[in-house]
């Protein structure tokens, strides 16, 4: 069983999923160390901009698969959309959700302000209110139309504490 933690840089994703590790039961990864592992490095700049993004995805599925045939449960923490490196948005199609064996999906959001925070000390990343207002706009309706599309359950929640998450994960 997988449980795809989906959300923009920044909200929390890692942070939730490293306590939900912690107490056991779960394997937790971000869909970029997988990527890294698989591909022996990044190929992304420090603004998270992707040059390749077809075969990163292709390198995730890999990696995800070769977690679930040694029996490992999976918190994997990743994204639907993608940043170009001309800083368009690029949604990730149903079909690279769908080879990762999704039992669930739980989004993450967090105010824009809060965000753009957390990127400035945490990546040294200057951004935008509106431009993240606009990344999370597109990152919600891809993660809708993905799980409409392959029939996956769709929990949205909006600067969750770990409580909230954990019941999310039941």
């Amino acid at each position: 069983m997988n449980v795809f933690v989906a959300g923009i840089h920044a909200v929390g994703k890692s942070y939730l999923c490293d306590q939900a590790a912690s107490t056991g039961g779960w394997k937790h990864s971000s869909a970029s160390a997988l990527i890294k592992q698989e591909l022996g490095g990044a190929n992304w700049s420090a603004e998270k901009r992707v040059d390749d993004p077809n075969r990163n995805q292709r390198a995730l599925v890999a990696a995800v698969k070769r977690i679930n045939d040694a029996g490992t449960r999976l918190l994997l923490d990743g994204h639907f959309v993608l940043r170009g490196n001309d800083g368009a948005f690029i949604p990730l199609q149903a079909d690279v959700f769908d080879a990762l064996n999704l039992s669930a999906v739980v989004l993450i959001e967090s105010p824009a302000s809060t965000i753009a925070e957390r990127l400035k000390s945490r990546d040294g990343v200057v951004a935008n209110e509106e431009d993240i207002e606009a990344f999370l706009k597109v990152e919600r309706s891809q993660a809708q139309s993905v799980c409409g599309a392959l029939g996956l359950r769709l929990t949205v929640l909006s600067s969750p504490d770990f409580a909230k998450f954990s019941d999310a994960l039941a």
